[in-house]
């Protein structure tokens, strides 16, 4: 409800209220450059052309009367597998608007825009990821809350989550060596290895063999996002500022039965994105890239994944915990439209995500 004496965004005049229009990726660069330096400080130049020179991003811009840029959001598209059916889907980034323009409701102005391009039939189903200063505007255009992003973390070095408790010098260092060993002991890649004939490679590029295992193993998973080789070429090989690497088990054919995703910062290993075949194939993958981060000398395993419960037990299997997590994962769908009943477009078992289905690394 409006304050007594205040004058909503509807009787304001029309010179005032800043306008919405879809972004000129050439014209309007510095425009969002600026803008990001602003409100979104982490965005940067490289992030500008990979999303929508190299990507499949579009944007909207806010501008005042003077045609100054006061507000942006953009809209990442993709391809989903949903129940068995290929539908275009989308996701909403970086939305920022000024602080002066932030009480006038430009913030849901764009996204509608968003929605009202899911509403001429060129996404079927928007999924986003807020944060807490935009999930409330996220609520209040139609999205409803599917669950949250979860956060899980595998420690493989004691001293990683208990050098507060260690005590200092040769004690400690003995303590530490004792842990240690009671870590790999007790962890199932001590004791699980891969069949003879598989092959363990890593490689910094996708193929052909990638769109093949998407392909076989999407209908494992009722709401699948793209896996290309193409997607994840622009998703991982041209992501500004991180390096990935990718751990691939394949077998004496060159079949691609599992591959994992991963980068490494400040000596913790971050598993970006994961795929397998079959639940063997994943155990193999996981046990084999968690042996070689410990030849590495990595202090800890992360990454984030939301979905299938069969994922989720590997996980915990796997010696990891999930973590505290306010990360919502929200959903704008027509339920009518796509023929899906609502509760199994809102059950968060349904869905795959990773950091492969998310625009940022952290």
């Amino acid at each position: 409800m409006d304050a007594p004496g205040n004058t909503t965004i509807d009787e304001r005049p029309k010179a005032t209220v800043p306008t919405v229009r879809p972004l000129d990726v050439n014209r309007d660069r510095e425009a969002i450059l600026g803008l990001w330096r602003r409100n979104l400080p982490e965005g940067a130049p490289e992030r500008f052309e990979w999303l929508y020179r190299s990507g499949r991003a579009r944007g909207w811009l806010g501008c005042d009367a003077l045609g100054n840029a006061v507000g942006a959001i953009g809209l990442l598209s993709r391809e989903m597998r949903v129940f068995g059916t290929q539908r275009s889907a989308g996701q909403p980034i970086d939305l920022n608007v000024d602080r002066s323009h932030r009480l006038g409701g430009l913030a849901m102005r764009l996204q509608r825009s968003v929605i009202d391009v899911a509403g001429d039939g060129r996404a079927a189903l928007i999924y986003g990821l807020p944060n807490a200063q935009s999930e409330a505007v996220l609520r209040r255009v139609g999205y409803e809350i599917v669950g949250t992003v979860q956060r899980w973390a595998r420690p493989l070095e004691s001293r990683a989550y208990f050098s507060e408790r260690m005590p200092r010098g040769v004690v400690g260092n003995l303590a530490s060596l004792g842990l240690d060993a009671a870590l790999w002991l007790r962890s199932p890649e001590s004791r699980y290895w891969r069949r003879r004939h598989h092959r363990v490679e890593i490689t910094d590029h996708f193929d052909q063999r990638f769109d093949r295992l998407a392909r076989d193993a999407a209908d494992r998973f009722p709401i699948f996002g793209e896996r290309t080789a193409d997607y994840l070429n622009w998703r991982f090989c041209g992501a500004p500022d991180t390096v990935f690497r990718t751990l691939c088990l394949s077998d004496p054919s060159d079949r691609l039965l599992a591959y994992l995703v991963y980068h490494r910062r400040d000596g913790v290993a971050y598993v970006a994105d994961f795929l397998c075949l079959d639940e063997s194939h994943g155990d193999a993958v996981l046990a084999e890239f968690i042996r070689v981060m410990r030849i590495q000398k990595a202090k800890a395993v992360v990454t984030v994944f939301s979905g299938a419960k069969s994922v989720t037990r590997r996980l915990r299997r796997f010696g990891f915990q999930r973590r505290p997590s306010s990360w919502k994962i929200m959903l704008h769908a027509d339920a009518v439209e796509l023929g899906i009943p609502r509760f199994k477009l809102l059950d968060p078992s349904n869905w795959y995500l990773t950091r492969a289905d998310i625009d940022t690394e952290f």
